[in-house]
């Protein structure tokens, strides 16, 4: 009867063979299997969670700055520094320690290397796919050959000997089964398991089972033994992380053992293959008895097949698990996820081992991170909490040279998945998107070509309603009104009627949606009303970021993303990406929306910036525009460096009076955490420029040469542009109201307290 049902199989197995879908099997078998290990297919028993890596530090930093990145990365301090990981802090001498790049691995010290020297990027976390598998692809020459005789003895004896079915073994299964009168035994052999694996068919029918014969014969003669035994280890499922699925025996290692599988011991290797069956029964920290006895059969296994197993039988079985990683700064995380799930497909993006190289700034991260932890509370305490929970502060920074995101501050936010106020959370920016509408009205062009306006151009600024708008009628924060105002001083200022009256004659809120939808903003909310000028419509500081990187950039469209190139778990490059992406503004019109940004600092609104409640702020170029919303609901402060550009927001979640302005909170605030994240910068670093700009003073009110009456500001011009004429009205200089800022208030208040207790 064991012969006759034997022959009855091999038949089986002959006739499926023969017939014509036979060919139809093999090719799906191949294309099955290609796709596989190019990485082009997710699902439960293949999914890589990727891998996120901040961008690495070139070694010609300047030697502060690079110190801070050695001792981010956790670099020993050692005089002078000889070895790989040591940094000097003295000298500013630091030895890469090699490691992962996107060009590839780079050896530890400076000789050898395939690309510039750097010090290593550093692991930011992993972005797991809906199967929630734990698996690292684990090459077969990684692998110790001891794991692989394991395997093999725990799984398919005769591996090497049968063309990817054991007929011998399929016939046992068979009468075995016939015996019982149901399919109850199988007879699968390691290459019909990975057949299975990659098929997702698990039913348990003699049709399938015969199928998946076939198929087994075809992936062994394409894959041959190396190449099914390759895919063996990086597919099964090897136990539970809490409720994450460990696969694979590299995942395996480091969960059980916590260390490579290179470094696995025999006895080790044999408790993994060990508990393939079932282990959630054999798992070796739960259930050691059990995972025991499973390596001793895999131990008289292998002894039997030549192996000295005396040592490894002798060793106790133990098992610690070793939690995986732990992903850091949730919030650039997060926003890697969000960009990540846009730009790939989620098959590759959970089914390729990606890594993902970005362009975290480790330093600027932690420094920024650290820098707002610390003062937000510190702020909150002086004007006191108004709502339900603490007051929050959310910024991004982009790289003012390259484009792309190099920061993220969301907040209080504890995991990647939590909710990220940097990128998702929409406010209101009130004035912080006032150089929007000087950048679009910079951008009008005259019959000739040449820019139709400049900034000496002077629009209405004194209180009225505004023509079919229903009676809209704004009033300047402060109360101060003159006939007109020019664009420098409408900016500078933050005057609310010659910003609107500018957006009017400029082409309205239709025209301000337009450019924003080319400049990355989320316009699909946006109000088509005047209001728009004062900042109605709603942003991320994310958006805001991108758009005054892209006023840095001379017009075009920074990306503002995180991730720069994307690489497999083979090594392949999958994509690569560009910080700059095509020109949004003129490049005249960007370089003069720049200078007026400047002017908000050194003449302006935003001059707290440069240090505020005693604490020194950011001293360097730069440029930024403040942001107060009605009732002073939301903060905002924007701007930028030659090097950052960040955008700020503070503000409750649930919408609440802060009880002070964005000049008072926002600009000091900002100014404190650029200084914190330029730290080790060069300080007196100039923006880049194709554009030639003159500046020169002119009246604020009608853009005139000063006539000795004209109350004067800074202005930007394009060479040729400057006013031809000197003011013709004389100004009667009025009561001058002192601005006193919270700070100065509290100062005064202090004093007058001192003064008191003394008398």
């Amino acid at each position: 009867m064991w012969l006759l049902t034997a022959l009855l199989v091999a038949a089986s197995v002959a006739v499926l063979l023969v017939r014509p879908h036979w060919v139809e099997v093999r090719d799906e078998t191949v294309a099955m299997a290609d796709a596989h290990l190019a990485h082009e297919v997710s699902h439960p028993g293949w999914s890589f969670p990727a891998t996120v890596w901040s961008a690495p530090a070139p070694l010609d930093l300047p030697a502060e700055r690079l110190v801070m990145h050695a001792k981010a990365r956790g670099y020993e301090a050692a005089c002078p520094a000889v070895a790989p990981g040591q940094v000097c802090e003295k000298d500013g001498v630091v030895v890469p320690r090699g490691g992962r790049f996107p060009e590839g691995l780079q050896p530890p010290g400076t000789d050898g290397w395939t690309r510039p020297l750097a010090l290593e990027p550093v692991r930011i976390g992993a972005l797991i796919g809906p199967d929630a598998e734990i698996r690292t692809h684990l090459p077969i020459e990684d692998a110790p050959t001891h794991l692989l005789a394991a395997i093999i003895a725990a799984e398919d004896e005769e591996f090497f000997e049968h063309p990817g079915v054991d007929f011998r073994g399929l016939a046992r299964a068979a009468w075995i089964n016939a015996q019982g009168g149901s399919y109850k035994q199988g007879a699968s052999t390691i290459t019909m398991q990975v057949v299975r694996n990659l098929s997702q068919d698990k039913e348990k029918a003699l049709t399938r089972k015969l199928r998946e014969a076939a198929a087994a014969m075809a992936l062994d003669a394409h894959l041959g033994k190396e190449g099914v035994l390759q895919v063996y280890l990086d597919a099964p499922y090897l136990g539970q992380d809490g409720s994450f699925s460990i696969c694979g025996f590299h995942a395996a290692a480091f969960h059980y053992y916590g260390v490579h599988p290179r470094d696995l011991t025999l006895s080790q290797a044999a408790t993994l293959a060990g508990i393939l069956p079932a282990p959630g029964r054999f798992a070796p920290d739960r259930f050691p008895d059990k995972a025991k006895e499973r390596r001793d059969m895999v131990l008289d296994r292998m002894e039997a097949a030549g192996w000295d197993v005396a040592a490894a039988r002798a060793e106790p079985v133990t098992a610690t698990p070793h939690a995986r990683p732990e992903d850091r700064w949730p919030s650039y995380l997060q926003a890697t996820r969000v960009w990540a799930e846009q730009a790939i497909e989620p098959q590759v993006l959970f089914g390729a081992g990606l890594d993902l190289w970005t362009a975290l700034d480790v330093v600027a991260q932690q420094q920024g991170d650290a820098l707002l932890a610390e003062r937000v509370p510190y702020m909150e305490k002086q004007v006191g909490r108004r709502g339900d929970g603490p007051l929050q502060a959310a910024g991004a920074v982009v790289d003012s040279r390259t484009g792309y995101l190099v920061a993220v501050h969301g907040g209080e936010q504890a995991l990647s998945t939590d909710f990220n106020r940097a990128t998702q959370a929409r406010r209101q920016p009130g004035s912080a998107l006032k150089p929007l509408v000087y950048a679009l009205a910079l951008s009008r062009r005259g019959p000739d070509g040449k820019p139709a306006i400049t900034a000496a151009h002077a629009v209405r600024n004194h209180r009225a309603p505004f023509p079919d708008t229903d009676g809209w009628n704004p009033r300047n924060v402060g109360g101060g009104y003159t006939n007109t105002a020019t664009l420098a001083y409408g900016l500078a200022w933050s005057q609310n009627i010659a910003t609107a009256a500018l957006l009017q004659e400029s082409g309205g809120p239709e025209a301000l949606i337009e450019l924003a939808g080319k400049l990355g903003f989320d316009t699909r909310a946006w109000p088509a009303e005047l209001g728009l000028a004062l900042g109605q419509g709603e942003a991320t500081p994310l958006e805001m970021a991108r758009f005054v990187a892209t006023v840095i950039g001379e017009g075009h469209l920074a990306s503002a993303w995180p991730v720069i190139a994307v690489t497999d778990a083979r090594g392949r490059a999958r994509l690569r990406t560009k910080g700059w992406g095509e020109e949004v503004l003129p490049a005249d019109a960007a370089a003069l929306t720049r200078e007026l940004m400047r002017g908000v600092i050194r003449q302006g609104t935003g001059g707290a910036s440069r240090g505020g409640a005693g604490f020194p702020g950011f001293t360097g170029n730069a440029i930024g525009k403040t942001g107060t919303t009605d009732s002073e609901k939301d903060l905002w402060f924007v701007g930028g460096s030659p090097d950052y550009t960040g955008a700020l927001w503070l503000g409750y979640d649930q919408p609440v009076r802060i009880g002070a302005s964005a000049s008072d909170l926002a600009a000091p605030l900002w100014g404190w955490w650029m200084r914190a994240v330029h730290q080790g910068l060069p300080k007196d670093t100039e923006f880049e420029s194709a554009v030639p700009i003159e500046s020169t003073a002119i009246c604020r009110e009608t853009g005139g040469y000063g006539n000795g009456s004209c109350p004067l500001i800074g202005a930007p011009f394009l060479p040729g542009t400057k006013p031809s004429h000197r003011c013709t009205v004389q100004h009667v200089a009025g009561e001058k109201k002192e601005y006193e800022s919270l700070w100065d208030r509290k100062e005064r208040e202090k004093l007058e307290a001192e003064g008191a207790g003394a008398e």
